[in-house]
């Protein structure tokens, strides 16, 4: 009862030093993407991503763990899509609307699987759409991000290693995933589908970036995991005095109640 009495006067010396703490207004550090900070996936959608060899098959393991991911990524980055077999999609450029790039992905179904794998095109139109919207600024290899995501060997369209190459004159980094078995795996009853590592380690390599290979999906989880922690964070400083503000709001409502509540303490 004592402590009761008393509340009214802690109350209101809380919310004079938090007013006081508010017009000092305070600065925090928090840690932000580098500006422009663009993440572009390019996702496979050929015949090859139907195997079983990671369960339940590749598709669904690939599109469960990529939704995982750019739902994890930092507020502030853009994110966008393209999807490629023989031909290439691009159904959302980079923007700050996630939800764009995760519609697409669960909209991905066994039935949507198309033959060939174009690489190459892949890259061209991925360094397209991340670069659309630069007004010739070229960015830095750390804030411009494609990941691809295969399970294949190029076999139709460009080169990938020229596609590469422009990446690499554009400051674009490529982050490659390889799904699968790299010896190669039986789909339909006699199609045999090969990873081609050796290129996708080169293209990665040439960028910047890195090659992954996942043969299940908690290696797929981990891959994207450390792919997020190569996304640049730069310190920003930022006023907080919203906080101290808010707090003192909260008290004051609370001591209002008080004066009307049965103890009328005030």
């Amino acid at each position: 009862i004592d402590f009761l009495k008393h509340l009214p006067v802690i109350l209101k010396s809380i919310i004079l030093c938090l007013l006081i703490f508010g017009i000092a207004r305070p600065i925090s550090t928090i840690y932000l993407p580098m500006k422009d900070t663009k993440v572009m996936m390019l996702f496979d959608i050929s015949i090859s991503m139907e195997a079983e060899d990671i369960s339940p098959n590749r598709l669904i393991a690939g599109k469960n763990a990529a939704i995982k991911f750019i739902k994890e990524l930092p507020d502030g980055i853009q994110t966008g899509i393209a999807l490629f077999s023989g031909n290439v999609k691009v159904l959302a450029n980079p923007s700050f609307e996630k939800p764009n790039v995760i519609n697409v992905l669960k909209g991905l179904e066994l039935s949507k699987l198309e033959p060939g794998t174009a690489i190459g095109d892949a890259i061209l139109s991925g360094i397209e759409a991340i670069s659309a919207n630069d007004n010739g600024n070229t960015g830095s290899m750390d804030n411009r991000i494609l990941i691809l995501v295969t399970d294949g060997e190029a076999n139709i369209g460009t080169d990938p290693m020229f596609a590469a190459a422009q990446a690499k004159v554009k400051n674009i980094t490529i982050q490659s995933i390889g799904i699968g078995n790299p010896t190669g795996t039986i789909i339909r009853g006699s199609i045999l589908t090969r990873l081609d590592e050796y290129t996708l380690r080169q293209i990665s390599s040439l960028t910047g970036g890195q090659y992954f290979n996942a043969q299940d999906l908690s290696d797929l989880r981990e891959v994207y995991s450390r792919i997020k922690s190569t996304i640049k964070l730069v310190p920003q400083e930022t006023e907080i005095t919203f906080i101290p503000l808010l707090i003192s709001f909260v008290l004051l409502s609370i001591l209002q109640f008080l004066k009307w509540s049965k103890f009328r303490f005030a």
